[in-house]
């Protein structure tokens, strides 16, 4: 089964952006943040274990680590808009304020990272007195044609997207931690995200991901709980979910073969898991998709 994990050349590019109006997306993550400008029509999110839908004006943020795809359904009109949206990916590295005492945007947005009270949209309503639209286009005229200094100014704009969005949060209530954070489970050589991106097909043992990470089991748990919202179980279960999906929707495979390809026990295993975390069974998902596309 194919890795949800989508690699970065964060060295040679440490930030994109261009405009686009592909409208399914696979389940997938990564490393760095991408910011996703909705301009005309209907796009449908997910990230994680929450749907979103979006329209014309709405911008959605999926951060590092965030397991998020796009969906060409529900569309119930026979010729529905296209969407035309912009699209910016970019390093956190590059999100440089240098003023002594002035809070680091980097850190900002791990803590919202890092918390499930935040929303990952972004609407219209919220940015109507915020030039978003033109930051975004001005990002990709500057990626396109290179001139001097294009770097600076598309990073500096970046960092100016990521400040009004911070405005917005904390508008709606959202209190950033001054605890510093630290992440336990990467380093140079091992990600522990990766791993079990890579082996979500296999018997996972989670006393060996934590001692994999230099950490005994319960700490492990305790530490992996408070950094990604579930626990190890939960999270795997989750990436076994989220492959079985794109079979779902993309191919005629039975659950037989779906379970077996993705890790669960058997075909009953995959489905109470399932419907545990979609709320449908797979069988009412596939349901939904050929009604949609017809």
């Amino acid at each position: 089964m194919d890795e949800l994990f989508e690699y970065s050349d964060i060295l040679n590019a440490p930030f994109q952006a261009f405009a686009g109006d592909w409208m399914v997306v696979k389940p997938h993550w990564h490393y760095f943040t991408e910011m996703v400008y909705l301009v005309e029509g209907t796009l449908y999110a997910e990230v994680e274990d929450k749907t979103y839908t979006m329209n014309p004006g709405d911008l959605i943020i999926f951060h590092p680590k965030q397991i998020h795809s796009f969906l060409d359904y529900p569309v119930k009109t026979a010729q529905p808009t296209k969407p035309k949206f912009y699209v910016i990916k970019f390093d956190d590295m590059i999100l440089s304020n240098t003023t002594p005492g002035s809070p680091k945007l980097p850190k900002l947005l791990e803590n919202v990272n890092n918390s499930s009270l935040s929303s990952n949209l972004i609407t219209a309503r919220d940015l109507r007195f915020n030039p978003v639209k033109l930051f975004f286009e001005n990002c990709i005229w500057e990626t396109n044609n290179r001139q001097f200094g294009y770097d600076i100014k598309v990073a500096s704009t970046i960092s100016l997207i990521i400040t009004e969005l911070i405005r917005i949060w904390l508008r709606q209530g959202f209190e950033f931690s001054s605890k510093t954070t630290f992440d336990q489970f990467s380093s140079k050589d091992f990600s522990v995200l990766e791993y079990i991106d890579k082996h979500s097909s296999e018997n996972i043992n989670i006393e060996k991901l934590a001692s994999k990470c230099g950490m005994c089991y319960s700490n492990f748990a305790k530490q992996f709980k408070a950094q990604f919202g579930k626990t190890c179980k939960e999270y795997i279960e989750f990436v076994r979910v989220c492959k079985a999906d794109t079979l779902l929707l993309y191919t005629n495979k039975t659950l037989d073969y779906i379970s077996q390809e993705t890790g669960f026990t058997d075909s009953s295993h995959f489905i109470r898991t399932y419907k545990k975390i979609k709320g449908i069974t797979p069988k009412q998902r596939r349901q939904n998709r050929i009604q949609d596309i017809k």
